[in-house]
């Protein structure tokens, strides 16, 4: 196995809290099922577990950091929740790629949506900021989503109440700002 297989599997178990507990509890076996060679299950054991998990719990506290900065209404409603149902989706996705922050937020979003949290005008929060960031990206759109709530007030010290929103986003072209309108009935 080569660097970039050894760098691989470092960042295996850097992200997957899983398969580090099963490499430091039976390095031989795992490591083999990782494809490495004796010597390198033995410099990869010789690494202290205490200081893999110190290093991985703080790329989770960055990714967190950088979604709560994509995300902010939402982290706010939510508080500390935010953290814990954070936590509980980054062992489920790692995000890849050049955006990988944005593509983390999104996940992190849809990952709020399967989840049950009052109030139930949070969903709406978390899909309206969702399709900020989907807008955002888009060299050319036209977003259109139905809110139950007014969200332009959720997360407001404003008492809440059903109110269907329409928002609209939109941009010409890649030159162009990214427009956006709120509509209440």
């Amino acid at each position: 196995m080569g660097l970039a297989q050894t760098q691989q599997v470092l960042a295996q178990l850097y992200t997957n809290s899983q398969l580090r507990q099963r490499f430091f509890a039976n390095p031989q076996s795992v490591g083999a099922e990782l494809g490495l060679t004796e010597l390198q299950i033995q410099e990869l054991a010789a690494i202290s577990s205490q200081q893999v998990n110190m290093f991985a719990n703080s790329l989770k506290w960055k990714r967190l950091g950088e979604v709560r900065e994509l995300l902010p209404r939402t982290a706010k409603v939510l508080g500390k929740k935010f953290n814990d149902l954070f936590w509980r989706y980054a062992e489920t996705y790692i995000p890849q790629g050049i955006k990988k922050h944005r593509l983390d937020a999104i996940a992190f979003a849809n990952f709020i949506q399967t989840q049950k949290i009052e109030p139930v005008w949070i969903a709406d929060l978390v899909r309206y900021e969702k399709t900020w960031l989907l807008a955002y990206d888009s060299p050319r759109c036209l977003r259109v989503c139905w809110f139950f709530y007014p969200v332009d007030k959720l997360g407001t010290t404003e008492k809440i109440s059903r109110q269907l929103t329409l928002a609209i986003w939109w941009r010409l072209n890649e030159r162009s700002r990214l427009h956006h309108t709120l509509r209440w009935w």
